[in-house]
């Protein structure tokens, strides 16, 4: 029979964790001092960077697609901000300058109104427009200057080019103003040139007023002045009106027709001046400059 020889074991209890944990250390230490001297790793290392550079990259598309996308939207966010910005300045740089602009043909206006008041040799007052009727048709305007301030219904208002129309209505601190376009208006006037004598009408029309009743025969040219003739003690003589701009002497109708252009800006005016009527001082003394 054969001998048996027992088995012996070095390690009975098996390597405890201490004795692993030394084990480790020192495998470590061998690795780090190969790597150092011999860079014994750098195949493994390039070999597991080339594994693992494609899964990283994968990771990391969604972040990277997230920070392209959070950081379009919020540049777009900013320009849009940004945007609105400059676009609230341009409409505060733009509305200033329609102002000022704006200032700036008033200046002018009260400049040319203040040239003619120191031109007319009547009575005049400043007055500014404050309201304007919703219907066109009225042909009417509303000044700030009313019985408070001395204005009489029939007084004559102007601009700095001409005759406007009439006060038609006064109340206490205002008064209405009926242009002299208005289709129930009429105004004596004349021909500058000839002297010849006439009754102007509105029509209702923008711009266009007319002559009527006179004859055919009449010397009357496109071009010619027509001004008040301070015939009814309405509106003083003198007063440039409009202008002649088409005459129909055609047999066919029984009067000649004659249309003519208002000279004064019917329909762009902010202030204007009001024509006071004459005093009893001013009558008396101008009855006593005509005697002999």
């Amino acid at each position: 029979m054969s001998e048996r020889h027992p088995h012996i074991t070095l390690f009975p209890h098996g390597i405890s964790a201490g004795a692993r944990l030394m084990i480790y250390i020192l495998l470590s230490i061998a690795i780090i001092i190969a790597d150092v001297r011999y860079h014994a790793l750098n195949l493994f290392r390039s070999s597991m960077n080339s594994l693992i550079y494609p899964i990283s990259e994968v990771v990391q598309t969604p972040y990277l697609t997230y920070e392209k996308v959070s950081g379009f939207f919020i540049k777009h966010a900013q320009l849009q901000q940004e945007n609105a910005a400059l676009q609230q300045r341009f409409i505060n740089y733009s509305a200033a300058l329609q102002r000022y602009q704006e200032l700036e043909q008033e200046n002018q206006h009260l400049r040319a109104l203040l040239g003619a008041q120191s031109r007319t040799p009547l009575h005049t007052q400043l007055a500014e427009i404050i309201a304007i009727p919703r219907d066109p048709y009225l042909r009417q305007f509303t000044i700030n200057q009313g019985s408070e301030q001395g204005v009489q219904p029939g007084t004559a208002v102007i601009d700095e080019r001409g005759l406007l129309g009439q006060i038609t209505q006064v109340y206490s601190h205002t008064s209405d103003v009926t242009l002299l376009i208005n289709s129930e208006q009429s105004v004596p006037v004349a021909v500058q040139r000839t002297g010849q004598r006439a009754v102007l009408f509105g029509t209702g029309i923008d711009d266009t007023v007319e002559i009527r009743y006179l004859p055919h025969s009449t010397d009357v040219r496109a071009g010619d002045l027509i001004i008040t003739s301070g015939i009814d003690g309405v509106y003083p003589s003198g007063l440039a009106v409009a202008k002649v701009t088409q005459i129909d002497l055609s047999t066919s109708r029984a009067f000649a027709h004659i249309i003519c252009k208002p000279v004064a800006a019917i329909d762009r005016n902010r202030q204007v001046l009001i024509i006071a009527p004459k005093t009893t001082n001013d009558k008396t003394s101008n009855k006593a400059s005509d005697k002999p």
